[in-house]
Protein backbone atom coordinates (compact mmCIF):
# COMPACT_ATOMS: atom_id res chain seq x y z
CA UNK A 1 0.00 0.00 0.00
CA UNK A 2 1.33 3.49 0.71
CA UNK A 3 5.04 3.14 1.27
CA UNK A 4 5.58 6.09 3.62
CA UNK A 5 3.38 8.60 5.43
CA UNK A 6 4.16 11.48 7.75
CA UNK A 7 3.39 10.82 11.39
CA UNK A 8 -0.30 11.35 12.00
CA UNK A 9 -1.31 10.97 8.37
CA UNK A 10 -4.65 9.20 7.92
CA UNK A 11 -4.71 6.83 4.97
CA UNK A 12 -8.24 5.45 5.32
CA UNK A 13 -10.41 5.59 2.22
CA UNK A 14 -12.25 8.89 2.11
CA UNK A 15 -10.08 10.46 4.81
CA UNK A 16 -7.72 13.28 3.81
CA UNK A 17 -3.99 12.73 4.17
CA UNK A 18 -2.58 15.08 6.79
CA UNK A 19 1.05 14.62 5.77
CA UNK A 20 3.21 13.32 2.98
CA UNK A 21 1.77 10.89 0.45
CA UNK A 22 4.23 8.53 -1.23
CA UNK A 23 2.92 5.67 -3.34
CA UNK A 24 4.71 3.47 -5.87
CA UNK A 25 1.60 1.28 -6.36
CA UNK A 26 3.51 -1.93 -5.66
CA UNK A 27 1.19 -3.08 -2.89
CA UNK A 28 -2.02 -3.30 -4.92
CA UNK A 29 -3.52 -6.20 -6.83
CA UNK A 30 -2.87 -6.08 -10.56
CA UNK A 31 -6.06 -5.58 -12.56
CA UNK A 32 -7.89 -3.66 -9.84
CA UNK A 33 -8.04 -0.02 -8.83
CA UNK A 34 -5.55 1.32 -6.24
CA UNK A 35 -6.80 1.68 -2.67
CA UNK A 36 -5.58 3.82 0.21
CA UNK A 37 -6.52 7.45 -0.28
CA UNK A 38 -7.26 7.00 -3.97
CA UNK A 39 -10.66 7.52 -5.55
CA UNK A 40 -11.60 7.09 -9.17
CA UNK A 41 -11.85 10.49 -10.87
CA UNK A 42 -15.30 9.54 -12.15
CA UNK A 43 -16.63 9.75 -8.58
CA UNK A 44 -16.06 13.52 -8.74
CA UNK A 45 -18.41 13.86 -11.73
CA UNK A 46 -22.16 13.85 -11.07
CA UNK A 47 -23.16 12.03 -14.26
CA UNK A 48 -20.05 10.43 -15.71
CA UNK A 49 -20.19 8.75 -19.09
CA UNK A 50 -17.77 6.27 -17.54
CA UNK A 51 -18.91 5.37 -14.01
CA UNK A 52 -15.58 3.69 -13.32
CA UNK A 53 -13.28 2.17 -12.68
CA UNK A 54 -11.40 4.24 -15.23
CA UNK A 55 -7.99 3.05 -14.00
CA UNK A 56 -6.30 -0.23 -13.17
CA UNK A 57 -3.01 -1.36 -11.68
CA UNK A 58 -0.78 -2.91 -14.34
CA UNK A 59 2.58 -4.64 -14.67
CA UNK A 60 4.92 -2.58 -16.83
CA UNK A 61 8.54 -1.34 -16.95
CA UNK A 62 10.05 1.87 -15.61
CA UNK A 63 12.46 4.28 -17.32
CA UNK A 64 15.36 1.90 -16.68
CA UNK A 65 13.51 -1.06 -18.15
CA UNK A 66 12.92 -2.69 -14.77
CA UNK A 67 9.64 -4.35 -13.84
CA UNK A 68 7.25 -2.14 -11.87
CA UNK A 69 3.59 -1.78 -11.01
CA UNK A 70 1.83 1.39 -12.06
CA UNK A 71 -1.67 2.78 -12.58
CA UNK A 72 -2.98 3.16 -16.11
CA UNK A 73 -5.86 5.39 -17.19
CA UNK A 74 -7.84 3.19 -19.55
CA UNK A 75 -8.28 4.30 -23.14
CA UNK A 76 -11.50 2.28 -23.30
CA UNK A 77 -13.34 4.87 -21.20
CA UNK A 78 -14.33 7.52 -23.74
CA UNK A 79 -16.40 10.51 -22.67
CA UNK A 80 -15.93 12.06 -19.25
CA UNK A 81 -12.52 12.21 -17.57
CA UNK A 82 -10.85 9.27 -15.88
CA UNK A 83 -7.92 8.98 -13.50
CA UNK A 84 -7.12 8.97 -9.78
CA UNK A 85 -7.77 11.59 -7.10
CA UNK A 86 -6.82 11.71 -3.43
CA UNK A 87 -7.92 14.06 -0.67
CA UNK A 88 -5.27 16.02 1.21
CA UNK A 89 -5.30 18.80 3.77
CA UNK A 90 -4.79 22.24 2.27
CA UNK A 91 -1.60 24.11 3.20
CA UNK A 92 -0.09 27.37 1.97
CA UNK A 93 2.74 25.55 0.18
CA UNK A 94 2.01 22.29 -1.61
CA UNK A 95 4.06 20.15 -3.97
CA UNK A 96 2.84 17.27 -6.11
CA UNK A 97 5.16 15.05 -8.10
CA UNK A 98 4.57 11.99 -10.23
CA UNK A 99 6.14 9.87 -12.94
CA UNK A 100 4.04 9.88 -16.09
CA UNK A 101 4.13 8.00 -19.37
CA UNK A 102 1.91 9.10 -22.26
CA UNK A 103 0.66 6.00 -24.04
CA UNK A 104 -1.97 7.17 -26.51
CA UNK A 105 -3.78 10.32 -27.61
CA UNK A 106 -7.54 10.35 -27.99
CA UNK A 107 -9.33 11.97 -30.91
CA UNK A 108 -12.11 13.82 -29.07
CA UNK A 109 -12.88 17.51 -29.45
CA UNK A 110 -10.93 20.23 -27.65
CA UNK A 111 -10.26 20.48 -24.80
CA UNK A 112 -8.99 16.92 -24.79
CA UNK A 113 -5.76 16.69 -22.80
CA UNK A 114 -3.94 13.37 -22.73
CA UNK A 115 -3.15 13.87 -19.06
CA UNK A 116 -3.24 16.52 -16.32
CA UNK A 117 -1.37 16.24 -13.01
CA UNK A 118 -1.76 18.59 -10.07
CA UNK A 119 -4.31 20.10 -7.69
CA UNK A 120 -8.04 20.67 -7.48
CA UNK A 121 -10.29 22.38 -4.94
CA UNK A 122 -13.41 20.31 -4.37
CA UNK A 123 -16.59 22.36 -4.81
CA UNK A 124 -20.21 21.85 -5.84
CA UNK A 125 -19.43 21.72 -9.56
CA UNK A 126 -21.01 18.81 -11.41
CA UNK A 127 -17.61 17.98 -12.94
CA UNK A 128 -14.28 18.51 -11.18
CA UNK A 129 -12.91 20.01 -14.41
CA UNK A 130 -14.90 23.19 -13.67
CA UNK A 131 -13.52 23.57 -10.14
CA UNK A 132 -10.52 25.71 -9.08
CA UNK A 133 -7.37 23.89 -10.20
CA UNK A 134 -3.71 24.01 -11.14
CA UNK A 135 -2.45 21.23 -13.41
CA UNK A 136 0.48 20.49 -15.69
CA UNK A 137 -1.11 19.03 -18.80
CA UNK A 138 0.04 17.51 -22.07
CA UNK A 139 -1.31 18.77 -25.36
CA UNK A 140 -2.09 16.31 -28.13
CA UNK A 141 -1.22 18.22 -31.31
CA UNK A 142 1.85 20.27 -30.36
CA UNK A 143 3.11 17.67 -27.86
CA UNK A 144 3.96 20.30 -25.27
CA UNK A 145 3.55 20.41 -21.52
CA UNK A 146 1.65 23.47 -20.26
CA UNK A 147 0.37 24.83 -16.95
CA UNK A 148 -3.37 25.48 -16.63
CA UNK A 149 -4.70 27.43 -13.65
CA UNK A 150 -8.35 28.21 -13.02
CA UNK A 151 -8.65 30.69 -10.15
CA UNK A 152 -12.44 30.63 -9.88
CA UNK A 153 -15.29 28.21 -9.35
CA UNK A 154 -17.19 27.65 -12.55
CA UNK A 155 -16.62 26.64 -16.11
CA UNK A 156 -14.30 28.74 -18.22
CA UNK A 157 -13.78 31.64 -15.82
CA UNK A 158 -10.54 33.26 -14.57
CA UNK A 159 -8.37 30.74 -16.41
CA UNK A 160 -4.71 31.17 -17.34
CA UNK A 161 -2.82 28.89 -19.71
CA UNK A 162 0.94 29.19 -19.27
CA UNK A 163 3.61 27.92 -21.64
CA UNK A 164 6.47 25.90 -20.20
CA UNK A 165 9.00 26.13 -22.99
CA UNK A 166 9.51 24.63 -26.42
CA UNK A 167 10.47 21.09 -25.38
CA UNK A 168 8.17 18.41 -26.73
CA UNK A 169 7.22 15.08 -25.21
CA UNK A 170 7.29 11.62 -26.80
CA UNK A 171 5.01 8.63 -26.41
CA UNK A 172 6.22 5.65 -24.37
CA UNK A 173 8.70 7.79 -22.42
CA UNK A 174 8.70 8.31 -18.66
CA UNK A 175 8.72 11.89 -17.38
CA UNK A 176 8.83 13.20 -13.83
CA UNK A 177 6.47 16.15 -13.35
CA UNK A 178 6.66 18.33 -10.23
CA UNK A 179 4.30 21.20 -9.47
CA UNK A 180 4.86 23.38 -6.40
CA UNK A 181 2.42 26.16 -5.52
CA UNK A 182 2.30 29.02 -3.04
CA UNK A 183 -1.46 29.18 -2.61
CA UNK A 184 -1.32 32.55 -0.85
CA UNK A 185 0.47 34.38 -3.65
CA UNK A 186 -0.43 32.31 -6.72
CA UNK A 187 3.15 31.50 -7.69
CA UNK A 188 3.78 28.15 -9.39
CA UNK A 189 7.08 26.30 -9.91
CA UNK A 190 7.16 23.54 -12.52
CA UNK A 191 9.90 21.00 -13.17
CA UNK A 192 9.79 18.31 -15.84
CA UNK A 193 12.53 15.69 -16.28
CA UNK A 194 12.93 13.05 -18.97
CA UNK A 195 13.68 10.05 -16.76
CA UNK A 196 15.16 8.00 -19.57
CA UNK A 197 17.76 10.57 -20.69
CA UNK A 198 18.04 12.51 -17.44
CA UNK A 199 17.46 15.78 -19.31
CA UNK A 200 15.63 18.59 -17.54
CA UNK A 201 12.98 19.70 -20.01
CA UNK A 202 11.85 22.71 -18.03
CA UNK A 203 12.22 24.56 -14.75
CA UNK A 204 9.81 27.47 -14.84
CA UNK A 205 8.12 29.82 -12.39
CA UNK A 206 4.76 31.28 -13.34
CA UNK A 207 2.79 33.90 -11.38
CA UNK A 208 -0.97 34.36 -11.65
CA UNK A 209 -1.73 38.09 -11.75
CA UNK A 210 -4.82 39.09 -9.75
CA UNK A 211 -4.68 35.88 -7.72
CA UNK A 212 -7.59 35.13 -5.36
CA UNK A 213 -6.39 32.77 -2.62
CA UNK A 214 -9.99 31.74 -1.85
CA UNK A 215 -9.83 29.68 -5.05
CA UNK A 216 -6.46 28.16 -4.22
CA UNK A 217 -7.63 26.04 -1.29
CA UNK A 218 -6.46 22.85 -2.94
CA UNK A 219 -7.63 19.69 -1.18
CA UNK A 220 -7.30 17.13 -3.97
CA UNK A 221 -4.30 15.73 -5.79
CA UNK A 222 -4.98 14.16 -9.15
CA UNK A 223 -3.68 12.61 -12.32
CA UNK A 224 -6.46 12.47 -14.89
CA UNK A 225 -7.15 12.76 -18.58
CA UNK A 226 -9.00 15.70 -20.08
CA UNK A 227 -11.83 14.08 -22.00
CA UNK A 228 -14.36 16.83 -21.43
CA UNK A 229 -15.13 18.07 -24.95
CA UNK A 230 -18.60 17.95 -26.46
CA UNK A 231 -17.49 15.24 -28.90
CA UNK A 232 -15.75 12.41 -27.00
CA UNK A 233 -14.36 10.88 -30.20
CA UNK A 234 -13.76 7.21 -30.88
CA UNK A 235 -10.31 6.72 -29.31
CA UNK A 236 -9.63 7.51 -25.68
CA UNK A 237 -6.54 8.99 -24.05
CA UNK A 238 -4.24 6.58 -22.23
CA UNK A 239 -1.50 7.41 -19.72
CA UNK A 240 0.38 5.53 -16.99
CA UNK A 241 1.17 6.88 -13.50
CA UNK A 242 3.87 5.81 -11.04
CA UNK A 243 5.74 7.09 -7.95
CA UNK A 244 3.32 9.70 -6.65
CA UNK A 245 4.84 12.06 -4.08
CA UNK A 246 2.84 14.80 -2.32
CA UNK A 247 4.45 17.11 0.25
CA UNK A 248 2.37 19.74 2.08
CA UNK A 249 5.33 21.90 3.16
CA UNK A 250 8.29 21.12 0.89
CA UNK A 251 11.70 22.67 0.56
CA UNK A 252 13.02 24.17 -2.62
CA UNK A 253 12.07 22.41 -5.83
CA UNK A 254 15.34 23.56 -7.37
CA UNK A 255 17.20 21.77 -4.57
CA UNK A 256 15.24 18.60 -5.25
CA UNK A 257 16.04 18.68 -8.95
CA UNK A 258 19.66 19.55 -8.26
CA UNK A 259 19.96 16.56 -5.97
CA UNK A 260 18.82 14.31 -8.80
CA UNK A 261 15.66 12.23 -9.00
CA UNK A 262 14.05 11.78 -5.61
CA UNK A 263 12.47 8.55 -4.42
CA UNK A 264 11.14 6.96 -6.90
CA UNK A 265 -16.48 9.70 -3.34
CA UNK A 266 -18.49 11.88 -1.92
CA UNK A 267 -19.05 15.48 -2.96
CA UNK A 268 -19.59 18.45 -0.70
CA UNK A 269 -23.06 19.89 -0.95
Amino acid sequence: MLQRCAIGALMLLGTPAWGDVVDNFEGYAVGGAPGGIWHDASSFIDNPTNPGPTVSVINTTNAQGNATQAVQISGDNIGTSGGIMGRVEHTNIQRFETDLRLDRAGNGSSPNWISAAGFFQETDQTDFNWSPQAVVYSTGNSRRFRLFVQNADGRGSAARDFGLGAHTWEFDTWYRLALEVDTESGVFDVSIINLESGAVLTERTRAYSGWNSAFGQYDLISVNDGEMGTNPGTVGNMATIDNVNYVPAPGSMVALVGAGLIGSSRRRR
